[in-house]
Order: structure tokens, then C-alpha cells, then sequence
């Protein structure tokens, strides 16, 4: 891919196989501090993938397979060590839903996961090749907040069921979830509510009294010994299934490719939610490191990821915030932080993977449920919010139908109505009219002043004056020219940028309209590309060369002093006054001497 700016040409391109260095023996120091970054982030990664499996609807070992080859396979293609692969809870609300779009009932879905993540990592890697990071700077990171704030939500009622202790089929929006919780409210079952209740009191007291003791890993250790009291005791508690080395099922995953129709739309959707929540957080700890993060390469590196996890049986895997900072607050070095912390995390599920059977399934709700709550971001809500009012609606339209329709239309929705607002402000072209002042300065005319040198008017286009802002720009001039006794336009386009042949063919039209009246059209101001647009488009012609002012960047109102000349001379009024440019400065320097 080139990047081409004036004077100067940008060559960026995928490394295929950047992470071969990392097969380079480290310094010792290096391994070391890798070595404790990867162990720190595993010991999160566990109990976190768990939740996350739970949220997506899936049994744990794919969360962990995903923790696990996610985070091994990704810095072998990747270039920075500051994003750490592998399942994340805002994702895993996606998985869930595009698991029910395929219609499929809920005991068959997981024949659908192998497939789903693999088209994940397809769309990931072609967006890669295709350098969509240029297509994905013009989404509003207001989409992503409605998106989270809304699958936050999602997720808190969606745990309802498990911390109750019953079940819901086929419910899956947010409306259809509250509506069969409240139906399935008699079903509720008192043992599960008093494991919720324990759950809740465990984590606010670790909060409370044990802020650095790792939170989810021991609140499910302690619940995990208070079901085996109750079993004891002969109340039945819901746990998870346990597994072992033999049911991890790596490398069998079968294809259901007759699914590729119900699959694609919400594959998509995933993929451009995960390189977005990916990228943030990237971004963010590059800057304060002094780095630059290639997201393309980056997305490369996901995709490769989520293809190694689909033929794994892993579940998709994303850019983890939580995960990723953990390592960068840890003293990562290197990539092989991420590399050692999946190795970890795949040797805790072979070892500890007859354990998590004892886990009860209202207390991982629980703690679901509270990771839930810490996605509602105050600070993220409030810039949505307040700032602008094209953020207000961007925001409310994702979060709204992320409530009312599926996941993955939201994004959809939310991503559209971003880029049309942007394209709405794009296409804006600024009108203003400009006249010399008493001391021989260009400025904007205040309407009191307007018509001040009776026929001519200076109009300076400030924006982009492309095919999607020409319409409005040609209202505008149309509305000026209301004025019966305007004769001579002098169109300055110093700040028009980005012109095409559609802003051309509207001033070549202006020009014969106004042609046709007897009245003259003139341009000053012209840059290098705007000069390059109107010569190659025939305007030039149209025009004149004497009725065509190219900027002089040594003194940017030279043109306009020169079109008013003009101007004046179409009119044929010997009398008019023409103030000339000074320079205060210079005429200082001239008085002293």
C-alpha cells in the first residue's frame, strides 16, 4: 500500500511472518520480564475466558482454547506486543446471537462455532490485504460505546436465568430475553439464589477488605467450596461440565459450510467489532510508549488467530483491554509475553480443567453479571452524549436497536448513521462572502455590510467541494445571486479541497447561468490540485485564462487583488476603489528606513 503526500511517498505493506524474529533467543532479562507478564495475565485469562464462554452460551473449554491458541498464534504475525488476544466479553455477546441466527436449536449451535470463526478470520485477514484501516478511521468510536453499553445490558439480563437457577430457549434480543425472564420468574429456584446471594458477598468483601487479591479466581474458588457444602448437605447446585486433556477436541473441528448464508452477516459484524476494540486499546498503550501501531498488520494477525481457533474448536478471540494493559502494567517487553501467557493458560486447562466442574453456574452469573456492570463507562456515555449532537445520534440509534433488534444490525446501523453524519458535514460547503476593509484587509462581511461595492461580490467556499456537498453549494451561490444588482462573483477557493468532476461541472454551470444573464464569473485562490481540476476538466477553458487567479503562496490575497482588478475592469467602472494588500510589517520596516 503507498501513502502519497506532496514531495514525499509512504510505502507500507503486510510482513507475512513478522514474529520469525521472535524466535531469536532473548536477553535474559527480557525472558524474564516476559516471563512474569505472561504468568499475570494468564492467572486473568482463566477465569475470565470461563466467564466469557458463559456469556457467548458455550461450554468453558472453548474460552480457554481460545485464551490459549489466540494468544500464542497472534505475535507470530503481529508487530507489537501491546495487544493480547483472546476471548472478550463484548465479542462474546455477538458470538451468542450469530449462533442463534442460524436458526439452529440451541443443543445443535455448536456445530455452527467452527465455521462462524473461521469466516471471522476470513473477513479479518481480507480487510487486512484490502487495507481497511482507511475505511474503519471514518467510524465514529461513538458506535463502539452504544454498542458496549447496550451488550452490557444484554448481558446482565441474559445472566438472569443462571443466577435464578432455570432456563430460556431461543431468546435472542434483549425484549425477548426480560420478557421470558419475567414468564420463568415462578421457575426460580431458592438453593441458586442463596449461591447468587454468597456469590455477590464474597466479591463486595474481596473489593472491600482484599482489593489485590485476584477477584474472579477467588470468588469461584470460595463458591466452588460452599456448592460442595450444600451438595453435601443435599440441596442440588448447577456446576459447570468438567473436561479433561482428552475432551479439549483440538484439531477435530468440522465445517457446517451449508451455514455460510446465516453466518456472514454477524461473522462480519464480530470481525469489525473485534479489530475495533482491538485497535483502541493498542493505539492507546503504543502512544505511551512512542510507538506506531499498523493496523492492518495487526488485523492480519487476529485473523490468522481466529482461523487457528476455529480449526481448534476455540471460540473467536479479540483484542482484550483488560488483558493488554495487564501485560503492559507488567513489564512486557516483547510479543512473547502473549505467546507465554497462552502456553499457561492451555497447561491451567489441561491441569485445572477437572476443576472447573465444580464451579457453580449462579455464581459465574454473578460474576458475569459484574463484569457486565464495569462496561458501563460514565466518562465514555458523557463524551457520547454531550459533545456533539451527530455523537447523541450515533450513539442512541446503536445502543437503541442493540435493544430492540440484534447485535450485529445495531452495528450495522450505528456504523451507517455514522458515516452518513460524516458525509452530512463533509458535504457542507461554508458560503462566505468577503470584501476588503478600511485598512486593506480580506474579512468576512457582516449582513449589514453586504453589497458595500455595489456589483461585485467575493465569495471564499471553505470545506470540502466534492460530489456529495455540490448540490448545497449550488443552492448557496444560487441564493446569493437573488440579488438583482450582484454582476461580477469572484469565487475564491483557497479552502475548497478534494474538488472533482462533479464540483467542476456545477462552476462550469454556474458559469453559463450566469453567462446567460449578462453577469461574469472569476476565480482566485486556485491551489496546485484545484488548478490541476479545472484544466483537466475543460473548465479553464470555459473560464478564460484572464478570468483565472492561481494562489500565490508567498501572499495568499495576490490572487484576489488581481480577480478585483479583474472584476473591476469587466464592470467597466473607472471610479471603483481597489484597496491593495500591505503588509504592516513591511510598511514598518519602510518607514524606519
Amino acid at each position: 500500500m503507498r501513502y502519497w503526500g506532496r514531495g514525499l511517498r509512504q510505502t507500507i505493506t503486510l510482513d507475512w511472518l513478522p514474529g520469525r524474529r521472535l524466535i531469536r533467543r532473548p536477553p535474559k532479562a527480557t525472558f524474564l520480564a516476559d516471563g512474569r507478564a505472561g504468568l499475570s495475565v494468564a492467572l486473568l485469562a482463566f477465569p475470565q475466558s470461563i466467564a466469557y464462554s458463559v456469556i457467548a452460551g458455550l461450554p468453558p473449554v472453548h474460552g480457554l482454547i481460545s485464551s490459549g491458541i489466540g494468544a500464542i498464534t497472534a505475535p507470530f504475525f503481529s508487530g507489537t506486543r501491546f495487544i493480547v488476544v483472546g476471548p472478550t466479553n463484548a465479542t462474546a455477546v455477538l458470538l451468542l446471537t450469530g449462533l442463534a441466527a442460524t436458526g439452529l436449536p440451541e443443543a445443535q449451535r455448536l456445530a455452527a462455532l467452527p465455521l462462524f470463526v473461521l469466516l471471522v478470520g476470513f473477513f479479518m485477514v481480507l480487510g487486512a490485504l484490502a487495507k481497511a484501516s482507511l475505511l474503519i478511521n471514518y467510524i465514529s468510536r461513538t458506535v463502539i460505546t452504544g454498542y458496549v453499553t447496550a451488550a452490557a445490558a444484554f448481558i446482565l439480563v441474559n445472566q438472569v436465568p443462571g443466577a435464578l437457577g432455570f432456563r430460556l430457549e431461543g431468546a435472542t434480543t434483549f425484549l425477548g430475553v426480560v420478557a421470558g425472564v419475567i414468564r420463568a420468574l415462578p421457575n426460580t429456584m431458592p438453593t441458586e439464589v442463596a449461591m447468587s446471594a454468597g456469590t455477590l458477598a464474597v466479591m463486595l468483601g474481596l473489593r472491600r477488605w482484599a482489593p489485590k487479591v485476584p477477584e474472579v479466581a477467588t470468588t469461584l474458588a470460595v463458591m466452588a467450596v460452599m456448592g460442595l457444602g450444600f451438595t453435601w448437605v443435599g440441596w442440588d447446585v448447577g456446576t459447570l461440565g468438567r473436561f479433561a486433556l482428552a475432551d479439549l477436541g483440538m484439531w477435530g473441528a468440522a465445517f457446517e459450510f451449508n451455514l455460510v448464508g446465516a453466518l456472514a452477516a454477524p461473522a462480519l459484524a464480530l470481525a469489525f467489532v473485534s479489530v475495533l476494540e482491538g485497535m483502541s486499546v493498542g493505539k492507546t498503550l503504543a502512544s505511551r510508549a512512542g510507538q506506531r501501531l499498523d493496523v492492518n498488520q495487526e488485523m492480519y494477525a487476529m485473523g490468522v488467530a481466529n482461523v487457528a481457533c476455529a480449526f481448534t474448536g476455540g471460540m473467536n478471540a479479540s483484542g482484550s483491554l483488560t488483558r493488554s494493559v495487564l501485560a503492559d502494567g507488567s513489564g512486557a517487553r516483547s510479543p512473547m509475553a502473549t505467546v507465554y501467557s497462552g502456553v499457561i493458560v492451555l497447561l491451567l486447562a489441561v491441569f485445572l480443567g477437572y476443576f472447573v466442574g465444580f464451579i457453580p453456574r449462579a455464581a459465574l452469573a454473578v460474576v458475569v453479571m459484574g463484569i457486565a456492570l464495569s462496561l458501563f463507562n460514565r466518562r465514555n456515555l458523557l463524551l457520547a452524549l454531550r459533545t456533539t449532537r451527530s455523537d447523541t445520534v450515533v450513539f442512541l440509534v446503536t445502543a437503541v436497536s442493540a435493544l430492540l433488534l440484534t447485535i450485529d444490525a445495531a452495528i450495522y446501523l450505528g456504523a451507517f448513521t455514522s458515516i452518513i453524519l460524516f458525509l452530512k458535514k463533509a458535504g457542507t460547503t461554508e458560503l462566505v462572502e468577503y470584501n476588503f476593509t478600511d485598512d486593506g484587509q480580506l474579512a468576512a462581511l457582516p449582513d449589514a455590510a453586504k453589497r458595500s461595492v455595489p456589483g461585485i461580490s467575493i465569495l471564499h467556499a471553505e470545506g470540502d467541494l466534492f460530489f456529495g456537498s455540490t448540490d448545497i453549494f449550488a443552492a448557496q451561490i444560487r441564493e446569493v445571486m437573488r440579488d438583482p444588482s450582484l454582476q461580477v462573483i469572484i469565487l475564491r477557493l483557497k479552502n475548497a479541497r478534494n474538488l472533482d468532476a462533479t464540483a467542476a461541472a456545477g462552476i462550469e454551470e454556474l458559469h453559463d447561468f450566469l453567462k446567460k444573464g449578462g453577469r461574469h464569473l472569476i476565480v482566485s485562490g486556485a491551489d496546485r490540485e484545484v488548478s490541476r481540476v479545472v484544466r483537466n476538466s475543460g473548465l479553464l477553458e470555459r473560464l478564460g485564462e484572464a478570468n483565472f487567479f492561481r494562489e500565490d503562496p508567498a501572499n495568499p490575497t495576490l490572487s484576489t487583488r488581481h480577480a478585483l482588478k479583474r472584476a473591476v475592469e469587466v464592470l467597466g467602472r473607472r471610479d471603483a476603489a481597489i484597496r491593495i494588500f500591505i503588509d504592516p510589517a513591511k510598511q514598518e520596516k519602510k518607514g524606519e528606513e
